[in-house]
Order: structure tokens, then C-alpha cells, then sequence
């Protein structure tokens, strides 16, 4: 019996000591948050992370998470954002931002647009994108995306997208290319392989229009 009540008044004494030194750490400088660390991104800076999360002063490492989270997933362009701690005083902060898919002109400046054709609020200086320069347009944009994820290589020659009413255009330095808005990735691919299959045998072509259902038209010298 006395034995039982050593271990409860022992075991009771422990948790008082736990919760009473995790306080105690708390409120020691040696870990306050003095470091943001921003893992996973390729266009926003650790300056603008750091600004949107306005860590309170004397903020503690064993402080909790929520907040600061919350906030950084509110940052423009970021998709999703994790934080996790390290001793003694750093936050890192895990994101996974949208991707950008082209270049638009907005007041006399380039903006990034994402897949809904959004702009973003990225430097597209840094790091330096060679995407198209397209419209505002959430048609566009999304053809460019699934160009993108489909065939990269293709997408890589786009020079300029724009919507022609229902259709979009894409304009590479070999030609023009049709597309209806919601073109799926299937016919993407269909066109690629009739493209790839004029280059062998060295035929020239200003048109390849996909906007026909399970065929592809070509226009120009030498198709």
C-alpha cells in the first residue's frame, strides 16, 4: 500500500515538474524565435514570409503553431504551408507554391499568372522564367498548364498565347497553333504526334489546327 502511494505522489510530482519546466522554457530568451527558415520556394523571399508571419516579439519556440501558420498559408501564391520548430530558436516554414505558367503585361509590367491565369505576386526576374507571354485569361492559362504537364517540350516553344473567342492560340517561331479552350491533354498529345511526324519527313507547316474532333488539320508551304 505504501509502496502504491511512493509511485502515485512520485509520478504526480514528475507531471507538476514537466508541466512547471515546460513553462519555465518558455519564458527563457535563449529560446525566443530569432531565425524564419523558408523551405520549398522557388519565387517568394524569406523577407515577405517573414513580414506576413510579424512573429511576436519574445515569442517562444514552444509557443504554438496555429496562428503562424494560418498566416503563412494567406501569403499570395502559396498553395499550402507547414511549420515545424528547431532548436533553439528557428521556425521553419514549408511551402509549396503555385506554378507559375506564363507572362502577362500589366501597366507597363511583366506579372506571372498561374494555371487559373492569376496573377502572382512573384518577382518574374527571380529567378528568370522563359514562359509565354499571354493574356490575363483562365482559358489560356489552363491549356498552358496542361501543355506543361503533358508535353513539356511543346510548351517550351510557346512564345505567345492568346483567346480567340472560343479558341486559344498559341504562337511558336515554327508557327501557330489552334487549340479549343478546354482541349484535353489527349489532344495535346495528338497534335504533338502529328507535328513530330511532318518534322521527319521534312515538311514545313504555318497551321496545326486541333480544334476538330480526332483530327488535325494542317496549313501552309510544303504540308
Amino acid at each position: 500500500m505504501k509502496r502504491a502511494l511512493l509511485i502515485s505522489g512520485a509520478t504526480v510530482v514528475l507531471l507538476l515538474l514537466g508541466v512547471g519546466g515546460f513553462r519555465l522554457l518558455r519564458k527563457l530568451s535563449f529560446f525566443s524565435i530569432k531565425r524564419v527558415e523558408l523551405v520549398g520556394a522557388h519565387y517568394l523571399s524569406p523577407a515577405v514570409m517573414a513580414r506576413a508571419l510579424a512573429v511576436p516579439k519574445g515569442a517562444s519556440i514552444f509557443d504554438g503553431t496555429g496562428a503562424l501558420e494560418r498566416r503563412a498559408a494567406l501569403v499570395g501564391g502559396v498553395l499550402e504551408a507547414h511549420i515545424s520548430r528547431r532548436l533553439p530558436g528557428t521556425i521553419r516554414v514549408t511551402v509549396r507554391e503555385a506554378e507559375p505558367v506564363a507572362l502577362a503585361e500589366r501597366a507597363g509590367r511583366l506579372v506571372l499568372l498561374d494555371q487559373a491565369g492569376r496573377e502572382l505576386p512573384f518577382d518574374p526576374t527571380h529567378p528568370a522564367e522563359d514562359l509565354p507571354l499571354a493574356e490575363p485569361d483562365s482559358a489560356v492559362a489552363g491549356l498552358l498548364a496542361r501543355m506543361r504537364e503533358t508535353e513539356p517540350d511543346l510548351f517550351g516553344k510557346v512564345e505567345r498565347a492568346a483567346r480567340v473567342k472560343r479558341d486559344v492560340a498559341l504562337d511558336l517561331a515554327s508557327g501557330r497553333l489552334w487549340f479549343r479552350a478546354d482541349a484535353s491533354s489527349e489532344e495535346i498529345r495528338h497534335l504533338v504526334l502529328v507535328s513530330d511526324y511532318l518534322t521527319r519527313k521534312g515538311r514545313t507547316w504555318r497551321e496545326l489546327d486541333a480544334r476538330y474532333a480526332s483530327r488535325i488539320v494542317v496549313r501552309g508551304a510544303g504540308a
